[in-house]
């Protein structure tokens, strides 16, 4: 009797172990870091994808190594880098200067420590149909491709129910290479 009680209650561990709950599902993460940047378009929404999930490798992925990053004029004194050493800040900063202060607002909130990290962030651009997009004009540049987009990007933070919006126009200068696009400059032209 003992052991038919026993085997009773191991086959229904056994078959309720093996059970699924239909309505809880097992989790799994299906994203991946590997992107393809196979036309500006898709260069764009990845841009997009990397802030909404705050994933820094993506967003490497997305830069020239030659990239720029120039800032409207009136920013410069704020937030502007010293490129040259010069001890004046510059109106632009380089790939290494980006991949610092991208990777600061994703994982460790503003450089000066005033803000924490974002809880949730979203970048929205507008991108013009294809017949909007433009060749750069200057020497050398006569395979780049230039996109103004209008942008929303939103910072929310849960804790303090508050957020931070900047809006405006950023141009994307974007070159090929082996087949995928990089950005090669990111220039704002918010207040233009």
């Amino acid at each position: 009797m003992k052991t038919a009680k026993f085997l009773s209650i191991l086959i229904l561990m056994i078959v309720l172990g093996s059970c699924q709950n239909p309505f809880r599902p097992e989790l799994r993460d299906i994203s991946s870091a590997t992107i393809t940047n196979s036309n500006p378009q898709e260069l764009l929404h990845n841009l997009e994808k990397a802030y909404q999930e705050k994933n820094i490798n993506i967003y490497k992925q997305l830069l020239h190594k030659d990239y720029r990053f120039e800032l409207i004029q009136s920013e410069t004194s704020s937030i502007g880098v010293d490129m040259d050493g010069d001890g004046i800040r510059d109106s632009w900063w380089g790939l290494d200067e980006e991949i610092e202060l991208t990777r600061n607002m994703f994982e460790r909130g503003s450089s000066d420590g005033t803000m924490p990290v974002a809880d949730d962030i979203d970048l929205r651009l507008q991108i013009p149909p294809q017949e909007n997009w433009e060749i750069d004009p200057a020497d050398g540049h006569e395979h780049w491709i230039v996109i103004p987009c209008y942008f929303d990007l939103t910072l929310t933070y849960f804790s303090s129910n508050s957020s931070y919006v900047a809006n405006g126009v950023a141009r994307f200068y974007l070159v090929e290479e082996a087949g995928s696009w990089y950005i090669r400059i990111w220039r704002d032209e918010s207040l233009l």
